[in-house]
């Protein structure tokens, strides 16, 4: 069976449709509360998206996919520590998630913005790795540069939701707008605009569709590997008792 660097459909993955659910029911989209633990389907957590960016390469096995990672692929390295941190039965991978966040980090540091989105995702949910969402936001923001429209799709919900930064809805604004044209589910962004015009707060409207304009020239200037917050062990949420093993440069 061959394997794409494009990923595996990943299991239980929430929906684009979450983002509409999250704007109406953070309240005043500044609070944050935390879902209860075994809550079947948050709804006002940012959607949790998996970027399918960065395709392309297909290798025919994991001992290929592995060889291309072991000889510093990024895409190889992205996809197998995809692999690696949920186990992939169908290709007899077994879970080994530090050697996973390895691949991943090594990946992203190469300019990989599938890996630097990955990341992200796993500072925000804090369930892999500890939970740090200012650095997670950072990590979208590299992605973002790498053309991950799912990137700009949740930095627009961290800016509405106070997820790891100040809470401003023309920033949002401006982020879900640049989203959509990524083609994202344009839902989020009408979902704020309706709200928007609903407190007649015209002025944020404007300030978010100019600054969808600034961030597409600041973006369109920078790589993923600009926008990387510095290097930094990634502590696992839980004591895990398998070392990251050290993967050939």
């Amino acid at each position: 069976m061959k394997i794409s660097s494009a990923g595996p459909t990943v299991p239980g993955c929430r929906q684009t449709l979450l983002a509409l659910l999250f704007i109406f029911t953070v309240g005043a989209l500044a609070a944050e509360k935390k879902p209860a633990k075994n809550a079947a389907e948050p709804k006002n957590e940012p959607p949790v998206l998996m970027s399918r960016t960065g395709g392309g390469d297909i290798w025919a096995d994991v001992k290929e996919l592995t060889a291309a990672a072991n000889k510093g692929n990024p895409k190889a390295r992205a996809q197998l520590g995809e692999m690696l941190l949920r186990g992939d039965p169908v290709h007899k991978v077994v879970q080994d998630r530090p050697q996973a966040i390895a691949l991943l980090e090594q990946a992203a540091r190469a300019g990989e913005a599938s890996a630097a989105f990955r990341i992200g995702m796993l500072l925000d949910d804090g369930d892999v790795i500890s939970q740090d969402r200012t650095r997670a936001l950072a990590y979208f923001r590299a992605a973002a540069a790498g053309g991950a429209k799912e990137a700009y799709f949740n930095i627009g919900a961290a800016y509405a939701g106070g997820r790891g930064v100040k809470p401003d809805l023309a920033e949002a604004l401006g982020w879900l707008i640049l989203a959509g044209r990524q083609g994202a589910d344009p839902g989020a962004e009408q979902a704020l605009r309706a709200r928007l015009e609903a407190q007649r707060r015209w002025e944020l409207i404007a300030l978010g569709e100019r600054r969808s304009r600034e961030i597409e020239g600041e973006i369109a200037e920078r790589k993923v590997v600009d926008l990387l917050p510095p290097p930094a062990p990634l502590a696992f949420a839980t004591a895990s008792p398998t070392a990251p093993k050290p993967v050939s440069k």
